[in-house]
C-alpha cells in the first residue's frame, strides 16, 4: 500500500478540494489569476508549485532531478480578454479569465478508492482562479505546436472534461478511460501531434509513468513564467 500511495503522490497532487491542502487564499488566487491571464494562450500548460501540499512535494521528488519545482499541471483551453467571463468565474475575475482542464483527484487519499462522503475525481474544466486557489508558486509553459495540432489537442481535452472522464487512481497508462494529471496532458499532446508526445517516459520501481518533468522539460515546451509569491506579503507588488 505504501508503494501505491507514494506513486499516487508522485504522479499527481491532491486537488483544491483535497484535505491535504492548506486553506485556499481567495484574494491571492484572484491576484495571481489577473497577473497570469494576459500572458496565457489556449494550449499553454499551467503548473502548480511543489510547495502546495505534501503530495505535490512527493510529486517533485519523483520528477527528474533537473526540474522538481512542480506538483500538478493543467491545460489552458480558453482565454477571455473581452471581459465577458465564464459563467462559473469569480466576480473578482476582472477583464480577463481563462479555463483550465485538469485531472482533479477528488477528495480523500489519492492512492485509494474514495470513501464515504469523499468526491470521486474526474477531468474538469475550471476557472483559472479556482485552479490557483491553493498555490503560491505557479509556472506557465508554451508548447510549440501549429494551429492544427493545438486545435486537436484542445478538442480532445475539452471532450474529456465534458464527459467527466474519471480520475485514474490506479495510475497506469494502459487506457484513456481513466486519467491522472500528467497522463491527461501527455495524451492531449499526443492527439495533437499525431504521435507519442513522450516516447521516453519515466521509470521507477518497475513502473512506467509520465512525470511532471517529462512535460516541463519537453523539447516543445518553452517556459514563460515561474512566479513564486510564497514570501510575498498579501497585496504586495511582488505578487504582480
Amino acid at each position: 500500500m505504501l508503494f501505491k500511495v507514494l506513486i499516487a503522490g508522485a504522479l499527481c497532487a491532491v486537488s483544491a478540494a483535497g484535505s491535504a491542502l492548506a486553506a485556499p487564499d481567495g484574494d491571492r488566487a484572484a491576484r495571481l489569476a489577473q497577473s497570469l491571464c494576459p500572458v496565457l494562450q489556449p494550449g499553454d500548460l499551467v503548473f502548480k508549485g511543489a510547495s502546495t501540499a505534501i503530495w505535490t512535494q512527493l510529486a517533485a521528488g519523483w520528477s527528474d532531478a533537473t526540474d522538481r519545482r512542480w506538483g500538478h499541471v493543467g491545460l489552458v483551453v480558453t482565454v477571455d480578454t473581452q471581459g465577458e467571463g465564464r459563467p462559473d468565474a469569480s466576480p473578482d475575475a476582472g477583464g480577463c479569465d481563462a479555463g483550465i482542464v485538469h485531472a482533479d483527484t477528488g477528495t480523500g487519499n489519492p492512492g485509494q478508492p474514495p470513501g464515504p462522503g469523499e468526491a470521486i475525481g474526474a477531468v474538469r474544466d475550471v476557472p483559472l482562479e479556482a485552479f490557483l486557489g491553493d498555490v503560491d508558486h505557479v509556472g506557465v509553459f508554451r508548447l510549440a505546436l501549429d494551429a492544427d495540432q493545438r486545435a486537436r489537442m484542445l478538442a480532445w481535452a475539452r471532450g474529456k472534461a465534458e464527459r467527466r472522464t474519471p480520475f485514474d487512481r490506479g495510475y497506469n497508462l494502459d487506457s484513456e478511460n481513466n486519467l491522472y494529471c500528467t497522463e491527461l496532458i501527455w495524451r492531449a499532446m499526443s492527439k495533437g501531434l499525431g504521435a507519442d508526445a513522450v516516447p521516453q517516459k519515466s521509470h521507477r520501481m518497475g513502473r512506467t509513468y509520465i512525470a511532471l518533468s517529462d512535460l516541463s522539460r519537453h523539447p516543445l515546451a518553452e517556459e514563460l513564467v515561474d512566479l513564486d509569491v510564497s514570501d510575498c506579503p498579501p497585496g504586495s507588488d511582488c505578487e504582480q
